[in-house]
């Protein structure tokens, strides 16, 4: 059974300290930048300030997809077996001639 990105991502927040402390940052983030969004008119400090909060937020964003992938790696390099030739280049399995 494959595990959808959001069951990653809650196992992941149970499981992994690095993982959630990004994810309670990321949130964070989120709850600063709506305050911002609170606000009809922004001053140029503000604005920059706001962009500021965003790439911040993407940043550990990325962050979390990388530790995503390299848990999504790592399950699919146990599921191979070692003597397979594994995927192909399209993502399918190659036929044994």
């Amino acid at each position: 059974m494959n595990e959808t990105e959001a069951q990653l991502f809650a196992r992941l927040k149970k499981e992994d300290t690095e993982f959630r402390h990004l994810a309670e940052k990321h949130r964070e983030f989120d709850c600063k930048i709506m305050e911002f969004d609170r606000i009809y008119y922004l001053t140029s400090d503000q604005e920059r300030k706001r962009k500021e909060l965003q790439k911040t937020k993407l940043k550990i964003k990325d962050e979390m997809y990388a530790i995503m992938r390299q848990h999504i790696q790592a399950k699919n390099a146990a599921v191979i077996p070692s003597g397979s030739p594994g995927p192909s280049q399209d993502g399918g399995y190659q036929r044994k001639s």
